[in-house]
């Protein structure tokens, strides 16, 4: 049961010999590893093609720079021999055996979909594991589950799963844009048939704040997220219930979006701007209210139908908590 890994690679050279070694290494042998050199200027080009050299497996792709998107986008059709698809980002590595344990399961259980699984956090020398628990969710309760944010939620990273190809034949990811997996994930728990299983393993370890990672900002721009649940939209043009998914998330990000413009000092002043139209569209259209408490029902339609005023009353208590 071959497993397509896929390896955008971009100026990563002090990362990338660890994160192909944990691939190359892992005891589930039926990998196909496709390394996309996104034009890098380093000399990860040359360490890919030396890999390609010594493992059958491995299969390299050279291109201009186009971004993580359009490396994804270039290695997909490349997967068709595979049942199974992942990815890894390359300044990441593998937990040993987690190809073996993951497939182990799909292969007992042809029900499951998606399968995902844990991750460490690394900063420096620090590692924090963030896990779910072990649980097996219909298409329908997983993707309640990924709009949720809760603590069980799933998370939109497409690095942290397992997809039988059915779940995202004919999904390209948006290129230009720093949200990517937030739509593909969300097409993909709506495309697939079957289940979602969580293993209870970290068996990834995610490099965060990294100089120069798009995730080292305090106030991320979030524009591109909100233009890619638009795309989507139109992509599935006259679906009315992949439009309620979609606007749930588009509501549920431009909520947080707005909590952390509220917390930040100056930020709503400077940024509240920018998302007040999406606001707009969103209110627009319908959304899953069962996912939300009788309260933040209350406190989202306030804040669908008057943000400004909303959003000052939040703004006030957000400055009185920061001075006590």
């Amino acid at each position: 049961m071959k497993l397509a890994v896929i390896v955008p690679v971009y100026k990563v050279e002090a990362y990338l010999h660890q994160c192909i070694d944990s691939i190359l290494s892992q005891s589930y042998r039926d990998l196909k590893v496709i390394l996309v050199d996104d034009g890098s200027p380093d000399g990860c080009g040359a360490i890919c093609d030396e890999y390609a050299v010594r493992d059958s497996r491995v299969l390299v792709l050279h291109k201009a720079n186009g971004g993580l998107s359009s490396a994804r986008n270039l290695a997909l059709p490349y997967t068709d021999d595979c049942p199974l698809v992942t990815f890894v980002d390359s300044d990441d590595w593998l937990e040993p055996g987690i190809y073996q344990s993951a497939v182990s399961y799909l292969q007992q259980h042809p029900e499951v979909s998606i399968l995902g699984y844990g991750h460490n956090k690394v900063q420096g020398t620090c590692s924090s594991p963030c896990l779910m628990p072990e649980m097996t969710l219909s298409r329908e309760e997983a993707l309640d589950s990924y709009l949720a944010a809760n603590k069980l939620a799933i998370e939109a990273t497409v690095w942290s799963r397992i997809y039988r190809r059915q779940a995202i034949e004919g999904l390209t990811f948006r290129e230009g844009s720093k949200w990517e997996d937030n739509v593909y994930s969300l097409e993909a728990f709506y495309q697939s048939t079957g289940d979602f299983h969580a293993l209870p393993i970290a068996g990834y370890n995610y490099r965060i704040q990294r100089p120069g990672a798009i995730t080292a900002t305090e106030i991320p721009d979030l524009r591109d997220l909100f233009a890619d649940i638009e795309e989507s939209i139109d992509r599935h043009a006259g679906d009315t219930t992949y439009m309620e998914y979609a606007n749930t998330l588009a509501l549920l990000c431009l909520w947080r979006c707005f909590r952390t413009l509220c917390r930040v000092p100056g930020a709503y002043e400077q940024e509240a701007h920018r998302y007040l139209p999406w606001v707009a569209r969103v209110r627009k259209r319908p959304y899953l209210a069962h996912l939300f408490s009788p309260s933040k029902r209350l406190k989202i339609r306030l804040f669908l139908f008057a943000p400004e005023a909303f959003l000052s009353v939040r703004r006030a208590f957000s400055s009185l908590k920061r001075r006590h």
